[in-house]
């Protein structure tokens, strides 16, 4: 069998893409060698055409007119062959130069463009790296921002598979104050190893996974621990921080991560939130200050000067932050018996302005025991009315949850366009009662809310789009509120929305609590990541074992109507096994929650205002 023979041509043609694909370099190298063998043939034309002069002075003289076409004008006319000669180096001379010059252009726009795509390693070291550009990113890097103020250069790598400029565009036109942080973007996939690489992964102080899809978010925590494992850069300091929709998804997202992965189920944290909120009134701002950088934030102090000291003594101790328990090696205990004592090596769980900003009093907390009230046998729990307007995956979470505190016989009333099988036998103290209907009616609503509602919830749907389902929950909004206004009724008003641009439209409706679930993952998301610690405490504060976040009259603790400091709060509460973290007001319509107030300011208490402490029921 014969073999194909190449061509010349074929191979001159192979040999020449080669060159044109090695980049602007090669080109140019390319054109100086025409340029050379041209020059070369050019001056032995001039030497044959009679011209005096060594063939070297001929060579030369091609070579300047091709470097410099001007220099045509001063030659002698007298060899007609040799003018010729000259006249072709000269236009050739053009042509290279031209050529040349678009080479260089190229070369130098594709440089361009490549940085401009972010394509070199980064450079920083402990920073924080954000795998994954949505919506959420926003949040996220405010709250770094705001996480990194107190300190200098502060850096965040943010990586996608949008381009470059259009997450730079977009990050700009979203956040107008940078502080100390830098920000830098880089574009490619997130499971590659060359992109991990790009972002210093292995530098960073930690790793966050910003995507909505379980599986997605899984593949990038598996990529992430083989490019560590092998580069041999699984250090003990490095983490991730994920968030998984999916209660199947939580333990092999764990697995993949290998033991160094804080993986946060977003459904359990969301319906928990949502079902404490609809009962309790302002209780999701509680939680978005706990949660945030903006004011104060949960810490981890060591105090030695304090071992010995029981929780109970603990809490009047400090005049600007709130004791939430103590950490030991098992874990954090938030508000655990009063009689506990801190012991070498564990860790005080403060409320504070910053990391070791607290203070010890330099006197004796200054308490006023005639305005504590007498602790008495509690308020009856009664029945509830709780109204639910549309249904989502997180439904049967919710109800369980808010089974878990109210009374017994309390009516749970869900308006849907169709049922959602749920396992009603499981609750103990709530019945279901179900109304299908499509789209808003106005009219259902009044008629359900004739009859009476403690609490109404609005749910986002999941088969609609972020904005349509917001749009859906603004135009229920309105319709609540002018139920409430025109028939006098008082209920409170919980909504689910999908996204926090939509949160300044449904404020102006006066709406109690806007709980938006992306937005308070990742809060707890920046915190967990700042802090890996944090991700137990946090836990254990929306879980319905143990002690939780309450609103409580103000009036069982302490006298209304007078100045009382807060000292006298804090102590009236702990007699009650309770600690209290701030207060609730409403003034002329409007609210205002307060946290780690100052202890030694004064407020007066009205009856209608609210304590907000850390207790078991």
């Amino acid at each position: 069998m014969k073999k194909n023979k190449r061509t010349l041509k074929e191979r001159l043609q192979y040999e020449f893409d080669n060159i044109m694909s090695r980049g602007t370099v090669a080109l140019i190298g390319l054109l100086m060698g025409i340029t050379i063998i041209v020059v070369g043939i050019a001056g032995l034309a001039a030497v044959l055409s009679g011209k005096d002069g060594s063939y070297a002075k001929m060579v030369w003289v091609s070579l300047m007119h091709t470097l410099d076409p001007g220099t045509l004008a001063g030659n002698e006319t007298d060899n007609l062959v040799f003018i010729a000669i000259l006249s072709v180096m000269t236009l050739y001379g053009i042509l290279v130069t031209s050529v040349l010059i678009g080479i260089i252009t190229t070369g130098f726009e594709e440089k361009l463009k490549r940085l401009r795509k972010g394509t070199s390693r980064v450079l920083e070291e402990g920073h924080t790296v954000i795998l994954g550009f949505n919506d959420n990113v926003y949040t996220l890097l405010n709250e770094l921002i705001e996480a990194n103020s107190n300190h200098k250069n502060g850096c965040i790598v943010v990586a996608g598979v949008q381009e470059k400029e259009f997450m730079e565009e977009e990050i700009a036109a979203h956040i107008k104050d940078f502080k100390t942080t830098r920000v830098i973007c880089r574009s490619g996939p997130l499971t590659q190893a060359h992109i991990l690489e790009r972002c210093a992964v292995d530098r960073s102080r930690s790793v966050i996974i910003n995507l909505y899809d379980d599986a997605e978010t899984i593949k990038v925590i598996l990529s992430l621990a083989a490019f560590l494992k092998g580069k041999d850069l699984y250090r003990e300091d490095l983490y991730i921080t994920a968030a998984v929709t999916s209660e199947q998804n939580v333990e092999a997202a764990r697995i993949a991560g290998e033991g160094r992965a804080e993986i946060i189920y977003v459904s359990d944290a969301v319906s928990r939130i949502i079902a404490h909120t609809c009962r309790q009134p302002g209780l999701s701002n509680v939680l978005i200050e706990l949660f945030d950088y903006d004011g104060d934030e949960l810490y981890f102090e060591k105090i030695p000067q304090l071992y010995g000291r029981t929780l109970k003594e603990l809490l009047n101790l400090f005049p600007k932050a709130v004791v939430f328990g103590i950490r030991r090696e098992d874990g954090p205990h938030m508000n655990p018996p009063m009689d506990t004592v801190l012991r070498e090596g564990d860790e005080v769980i403060l409320l504070e302005e910053d990391d070791g900003s607290f203070t010890l009093g330099a006197q004796e907390a200054a308490v006023e025991e005639d305005l504590i009230v007498a602790e008495g046998e509690g308020r009856a729990l009664l029945p509830e009315t709780l109204l639910i307007l549309g249904v989502n995956s997180m439904l049967p979470l919710i109800l369980a949850e808010y089974d878990c505190y109210v009374a017994r016989g309390s009516v749970v009333k869900i308006v849907a366009e169709q049922r959602m099988e749920l396992d009603e036998a499981s609750y103990r103290n709530i019945i279901i009662q179900w109304k299908e209907s499509e789209g808003v009616d106005p009219a259902l609503l009044e008629e359900l809310l004739a009859d009476g509602a403690d609490d109404v919830l609005i749910l986002s749907s999941d088969g609609l789009e972020p904005e349509v389902s917001d749009a859906r929950t603004l135009l229920q909004l309105i319709f609540l509120r002018n139920i409430s206004e025109k028939g006098h009724k008082h209920f409170t008003i919980t909504s689910e929305m999908k996204k926090s641009d939509n949160q300044r439209l449904a404020a102006q409706i006066r709406v109690e609590d806007l709980v938006i679930g992306s937005n308070i993952v990742n809060l707890i998301m920046t915190q967990v990541a700042e802090n890996r610690e944090l991700q137990a405490l946090f836990e254990d504060i929306l879980d319905e074992e143990g002690s939780e976040l309450y609103m409580k009259p103000a009036g069982d603790y302490v006298r209304t109507g007078v100045p009382v400091n807060f000292y006298t709060v804090t102590e009236s509460a702990s007699r009650k096994g309770e600690i209290a973290v701030g207060y609730k007001q409403v003034r002329d319509g409007k609210t205002s929650i307060v946290t780690n107030p100052l202890k030694s300011e004064r407020v007066v208490y009205e009856p209608e205002d609210y304590l907000i402490v850390i207790a078991e029921d």
